[in-house]
This record gives C-alpha cells, structure tokens and sequence, in this order.
C-alpha cells in the first residue's frame, strides 16, 4: 500500500485531508436527512442543489482515495474543495451585497464558509508536496 510507504508528514497532510472530507459528507448528508434531497430550504437555482447534493457521494470518494489510491485522492480533493470554495463564496459575497447586514455579522454568520475557506487553504498549500512525496514515493 503507497500510503504506508509515504513519510509521516504527508501522512498526516492525507489524513487530516481525509477527515475534512468525511466532515464534508457528514454535513451534506445531516443536511439531507433533515430536508432532503433537491430541499427548497436551500433557497438555491438548481445547480447549486445538485452540486451541494452530490457532494455527499463525492465527498467521501475522495477521502478514500486520499488513503487507498493518494495520488487520485489529492487530485479529487482539490477539485472539489476549490469547485465549493468558489460556488460558496461567490454566494456568501452575494450575501453580503445584497443586504444591509453588518460585515462583521455577517462573517460571524458565514463561519462555515471560512471553516471549509480554511480547509481549502490547506488542501491547496499541501498539494505539490504531497505530489512530489507521492512520486518519490516517501
């Protein structure tokens, strides 16, 4: 197995990644039993349901991959981590110019956005050397 034989800090880079994936699907599929798929309670277009809704099985396709198959799982992971930091954040600024809410509540309101903001943060910084330890095998 490639993951064992990976040095202990991409190890952790992998599965920390892996643990922010499954807290991703989690989410989603809290969110789906509580409203169900394609939920009105989104207050999205439809792209957006579908793209929030796949998650939760996209989402924990990558964690696996990060572990069974790390060189796909990185690439998936950052895919989608960058695809929802932009489609949420791009939604989240909407928020904050389409209404007179203070910018500090409004961040306060955001928290999870800068949670995931924060995540992707660290998918992106990782990667090149997670890549580089995967092709050198260490």
């Amino acid at each position: 197995m490639i993951f064992t034989k990976l040095n202990r800090k991409t190890q952790v880079n992998l599965i920390l990644q892996c643990m922010g994936m499954l807290i991703g699907t989690i989410t989603h599929l809290l969110w789906i039993i509580k409203h169900g798929f394609f939920s009105a309670e989104y207050n999205v277009g439809v792209l957006s349901m579908l793209f929030w809704d796949s998650l939760t099985f996209l989402d924990p396709i990558a964690a696996f991959l990060l572990i069974l198959r790390p060189k796909a799982g990185i690439w998936v992971t950052a895919i989608i981590i960058v695809a929802d930091v932009l489609h949420n954040g791009s939604l989240c600024v909407n928020v904050l110019l389409s209404t007179d809410v203070p910018v500090i509540s409004w961040a306060k309101n955001e928290w999870m956005f800068w949670m995931q903001l924060f995540f992707g943060l660290f998918v992106v910084a990782t990667f090149k050397g997670n890549l580089i330890a995967l092709k050198t095998n260490r």
